[in-house]
């Protein structure tokens, strides 16, 4: 094993696991879709004071069911990457900015448990595979698991609208699957 194998392996990376295929789903240019399934819930009830402020802008929480894999919400730009994988920033080609960032205090993990597909300035289209993530690594560190999606500049629109209008619940809470509309952007 190379050096380059032994490093990736340390950060949980199995040169044996493929990347996942694509997702496919149709979108709007407005519309920010799920980037997996799962159960939403309000960014004020995450535990993460930074999160539950929102500080990090207007969105959703997701608790992921199935497997950890985080699809690209829509057709955008990788702007920023994290040496842990825990997190990503997008942008699309109308300006707006999503940050999504997996798990509570999943940075302590060191990368750990995590595979990113994509580096910065890539350009992606809604369903290609953004990040892989151990579901039960992130709970075997003691952390929570849960999904934050979030329109980080949503002061430069007239409106974020949350879609959680779910003909399926889970525990009386919207319930939805990868390529469901999540937020809409209006100017």
């Amino acid at each position: 094993m190379g050096l380059l194998e032994k490093i990736r392996t340390s950060f949980g990376w199995t040169p044996d696991a493929p990347a996942p295929a694509q997702a496919i789903f149709a979108t709007r240019r407005d519309v920010v879709y799920a980037p997996l399934s799962g159960v939403l819930v309000s960014l004020k009830e995450v535990n993460d004071e930074v999160v539950s402020a929102g500080l990090l802008g207007e969105g959703y929480g997701i608790l992921p069911v199935g497997d950890g894999v985080l699809y690209a919400p829509c057709d955008c730009r990788v702007g920023a990457t994290t040496v842990t994988n825990h997190a990503i920033g997008l942008a699309t080609a109308d300006g707006i900015e999503l940050l999504i960032h997996i798990g509570i205090g999943t940075v302590d993990m060191n990368g750990k448990g995590f595979e990113r597909f994509v580096e910065s300035n890539d350009e992606v289209r809604a369903g290609d595979p953004l990040i892989r993530f151990d579901r039960a690594a992130i709970e075997a560190a003691g952390h929570e698991d849960v999904v934050v999606v979030a329109v980080s500049n949503g002061d430069d629109f007239d409106a974020v609208d949350r879609i959680d209008e779910s003909g399926t619940l889970l525990g009386g809470r919207p319930l939805v699957k990868l390529g469901d509309p999540l937020l809409a952007v209006r100017r």
